[in-house]
This record gives structure tokens, C-alpha cells and sequence, in this order.
């Protein structure tokens, strides 16, 4: 029997879902190997796949595979961060990158629960950008940002890569606002982010659950997908036992030290502006590179509280990690890979035809640091 870090007993896991993914997709296999492999640390039943609280026995660790908001997890009985391994916010937008940048001026449309005094802290440690929830607010963000070089209009909404342009003009802009559904704005916002040349983008994340902890730092590397788009393709993580404080601890290359006390600012900022967010995993997006003069540039881009694409490299070192305690490092990575055939040796968690991108395969390998 599991505790939760509440003192409760865990008896069972259930998969949570809550995002509608494809029938037969590669997200929802995704999701289920990585419920069973949540299960096998805790040493705990994995009892499938839970649409909402009807049916929940006491006692169950979820695995989500969206954010909860506060309501759907108290409905489930979820009180802390031991109660899942994912995230529990207050306000919808906490969960996407809309929170890393402040409004472009002071009477700027806004959004109930905004804080605009944790988000200018929380932008000092994000790259330079704003967040908008008007068109009026984007073209003067837009205005604004372009003195300095290119500009990237991002969605909260996206994910993978996709929702994201670069934007050449004002009429570009224009065109793209109105494209977005009605209400979209003034529901979700954008992000009006500065574009680096020379870009290094890196994971830094910490997962807690089952009485282990772990921190990384680590990269992304992309794919085309079959309609051409260029789409996540996996991470490479370098991962420690403990927190963020553990892996600032440890030696790291002058640049991902740099992309590590970013996010570790970031998270501290966040939290304690937030100290309603349950977090068991949290992780980071930070981009390093240049602007349009040359000077370098490195912040947040954004968070993820719920499982995603490394969590089957977070698991795969806490598995190593637990079946050695003289283990103080790995290295843990993820690759999707479109039309083509995993290694020999690699741990795969997806291999079909996927509904919608086609042959797809999924796999994850760890290897000593």
C-alpha cells in the first residue's frame, strides 16, 4: 500500500482522461503505458481508464492527461499533489503560456484570476513578449516587439509545435486574429514572444510521486510529421535523484545552467504567487539563442503540469533509479518517429497507424550519464 503526501492510502491507479484525443491514437496508447508504469512504482493495481468521479473507489492515485481545474479535482477527491501524477490549478489559464508574459499596458482586456503582479515577475524570467486577450492589445504588442526584430504569435492552445506563426506584418497579424473562433481571445489570449535566431530550445523539469523525486534538464528534437509540418520528435534528458535545487547543484555546461535557473526562478515565482497549485510534475520549456542584434536571450516559454511527451523518459530513469539505489544519474530519452522502425533495444510504447499522422513509433531508451 502507497501513501499519498497527504498521509491518505492509495489502493489502485486510474488513467484519467479528460482531453478528447482520437479513438485508437497514438496520445491515448500513450497515456495508458504511462498510467501502467505509474502503477508498477507504486506497486499498485492499475484499474484503467476513469471518465469522471462516478465509479472511483477511495483511494485511487490519477494520472491525467490534461490539467485538472480545482472543481473536477475535488469532485474526484484529489486534495494534494500526491494525489496525482500532474497538476491542479485554480484558473484554467494557469495551465498554459499565456501565465510567462504581463498585459501590454495597464487598462489592457484581462481575464478573472489575473494576477498582473506575479505575471511582470514571472516575465523577467521568460523571453520578451506579451500576452494579449484583444485584438487591439496583439496589433499593440505586435507594434511594440517589432522595433526589436521578428515576432511569434503563439496559441495556448497549441500543442506540439503547431499554433504558432512568424509573423511578417501588421496585415499578417491582422489576417491571422481573425481567423481564431469568436470568443477565442477574449477566452484563452495569445502570446506575442520575441523571435531568436541561433535557438536552443531545453526541458527542465522535477516529478514527485511514490516517494521519489527526480530533476532533469534536457532537449527537444523535431520531426516532419506526413503532412509536412515540423512536429516534436522526442527529448534527450539528462536526469538526477532529488529537486531543481539538486540539479542546480550539479555540474551543467555553462548554457543549460543558464536554461535551469531560469526555469527554477520561474517555478519558484509561479508557486509562490499560486500557492493553490498541487504540482507533481512540472515541467519547462527555455529557449537560449540570439535577437536581431546579436545579444543573447534565454527564458521560459512556457510550462506543462501534465504528462507529455518526456514523461515516458521521466519514468524510464525513475524505474533505473528505483531498481538502483547507487544510481545518482542517467540518461533518458524519448523519439517519435514517423514511417520508420525503432532500434533494437529501445523500450517502445507505440507502434501502429496512427488516426490521424499515419505509421508512427514510439519508443524510450536510458543509458548511464
Amino acid at each position: 500500500m502507497a501513501l499519498s503526501a497527504g498521509g491518505r492510502a492509495l489502493v489502485r491507479v486510474h488513467a484519467l482522461r479528460i482531453r478528447d484525443t482520437p479513438e485508437g491514437g497514438h496520445e491515448r496508447a500513450t497515456h495508458d503505458w504511462v498510467a501502467r508504469r505509474v502503477a508498477q512504482l507504486l506497486r499498485l493495481p492499475y484499474a484503467g481508464v476513469a471518465r469522471d468521479a462516478q465509479g472511483v473507489a477511495e483511494g485511487a492515485y490519477f494520472v491525467p492527461d490534461d490539467t485538472l481545474d480545482a472543481p473536477t479535482a475535488s469532485r474526484l477527491g484529489i486534495a494534494d499533489r500526491g494525489d496525482l501524477l500532474g497538476g491542479v490549478v485554480p484558473h484554467a489559464f494557469l495551465a498554459t503560456k499565456v501565465i510567462a508574459h504581463a498585459l501590454v499596458d495597464s487598462p489592457a482586456a484581462t481575464i478573472a484570476g489575473w494576477n498582473a503582479a506575479a505575471a511582470r515577475v514571472l516575465a523577467a524570467h521568460a523571453l520578451p513578449g506579451y500576452t494579449a486577450f484583444s485584438a487591439a492589445d496583439a496589433r499593440r504588442a505586435h507594434e511594440l516587439l517589432a522595433r526589436e526584430g521578428g515576432v511569434r504569435l503563439k496559441l495556448p492552445t497549441g500543442v506540439g509545435g503547431r499554433g504558432q506563426w512568424l509573423i511578417e506584418d501588421a496585415p499578417m497579424l491582422d489576417v491571422l486574429l481573425a481567423q481564431l473562433p469568436e470568443g477565442y481571445l477574449a477566452r484563452h489570449g495569445v502570446v506575442l514572444e520575441m523571435h531568436l535566431a541561433r535557438l536552443a530550445t531545453f526541458s527542465v523539469g522535477e516529478v514527485e510521486f511514490g516517494g521519489q523525486s527526480i530533476a532533469y534538464h534536457g532537449t527537444q528534437s523535431t520531426t516532419r510529421a506526413r503532412d509536412g509540418h515540423e512536429v516534436y520528435g522526442g527529448s534527450d534528458l539528462e536526469v538526477v535523484r532529488g529537486t531543481l535545487e539538486a540539479l542546480l547543484e550539479a555540474p551543467l555546461p555553462p548554457l543549460q545552467r543558464q536554461a535551469v535557473v531560469a526555469a527554477h526562478a520561474f517555478d519558484r515565482a509561479l508557486r509562490q504567487a499560486w500557492p493553490q497549485l498541487h504540482l507533481s510534475r512540472r515541467n519547462y520549456d527555455v529557449a537560449c539563442g540570439e535577437d536581431v542584434h546579436g545579444r543573447p536571450r534565454c527564458g521560459v516559454l512556457e510550462q506543462s503540469w501534465r504528462v507529455g511527451g518526456a514523461t515516458p523518459a521521466e519514468l524510464a530513469a525513475m524505474t533505473a533509479f528505483a531498481r538502483d539505489p547507487a544510481l545518482a544519474r542517467v540518461r533518458a530519452a524519448t523519439r517519435e518517429l514517423h514511417g520508420q522502425r525503432a532500434p533494437s533495444g529501445a523500450e517502445v510504447y507505440y507502434d501502429a497507424e496512427d488516426p490521424e499522422l499515419g505509421p508512427l513509433v514510439k519508443y524510450v531508451t536510458v543509458s548511464d550519464a
